[in-house]
């Protein structure tokens, strides 16, 4: 003969129960919070880039320039592109991006990973880097006014745009208003003159010297206030 035996059932009582609830309920939240984060995280990163260079907007670079120029032998430098606005009539908006895209690549490769780059606007970037030599700016602008291959309605074809760069070397102290205000001028003065790059720097020509490489190529272009004149460094 079978005999069975029943046993009442064990249910987990409510006080498990309901730390199991609040557990599964911790994890949901964390998990939304984690996704939230991560999205924010990505929204700062685009609002931080320009979008069609991948450089630094204005509002991220300004801060970012502001400390770097706290650095010995630092010099800001402002880069317009001349003939940019051809392209952009010539063979459309997309060209002209894949331009600006290009010649940013070209400035961050020369710059190296250290330099502070970034576009302000339109056709003009900015940078702030240390030890530049005059020669290596003579090997920045042929880099940055090479032909650059483009896609456009037309077909793909390649375009030169032109580049005048100005630079300032007001050593550390110098605000970051002052250095950009003192790079615009130099880079009026590169545009007027169409001679690739000028320098601005004290009165004192050893001013220049200290931002600069001790050793340049050739004499660097400096100018200083409204006149402009040939000096060479040591």
């Amino acid at each position: 003969m079978l005999f069975l035996e029943w046993r009442r059932p064990t249910w987990p009582s409510r006080s498990a129960t309901a730390l199991g609830a609040a557990a599964a309920a911790a994890a949901t939240g964390w998990a939304v919070t984690a996704t939230r984060l991560h999205a924010r995280t990505r929204q700062l990163h685009r609002a931080h880039r320009d979008p069609v260079t991948g450089l630094l907007t204005r509002a991220a670079w300004e801060p970012a320039a502001q400390s770097a120029l706290r650095h010995d032998g630092s010099a800001l430098g402002l880069v317009d592109l001349d003939e940019f606005k051809a392209v952009n009539d010539t063979y459309g908006h997309e060209a002209g991006d894949q331009v600006l895209r290009t010649v940013a690549i070209r400035l961050k490769t020369e710059l190296g990973r250290t330099a502070v780059v970034g576009r302000l606007g339109g056709d003009e970037l900015a940078f702030v880097a240390r030890g530049l030599c005059p020669g290596q700016l003579d090997t920045l602008l042929a880099a940055l006014t090479d032909s650059i291959p483009i896609t456009s309605s037309t077909g793909a074809r390649t375009v030169r745009v032109g580049v005048s760069l100005g630079i300032s070397a007001l050593g550390r102290a110098a605000t970051l208003s002052d250095a950009l205000l003192a790079a615009d001028s130099a880079m009026y003065e590169a545009k007027t003159r169409r001679d690739g790059w000028r320098l601005h720097a004290p009165r004192s020509s050893s001013g220049a010297s200290a931002a600069l490489c001790p050793v340049p190529r050739e004499p660097a272009r400096v100018l200083t206030g409204p006149q402009v004149k040939e000096v060479t460094t040591s």
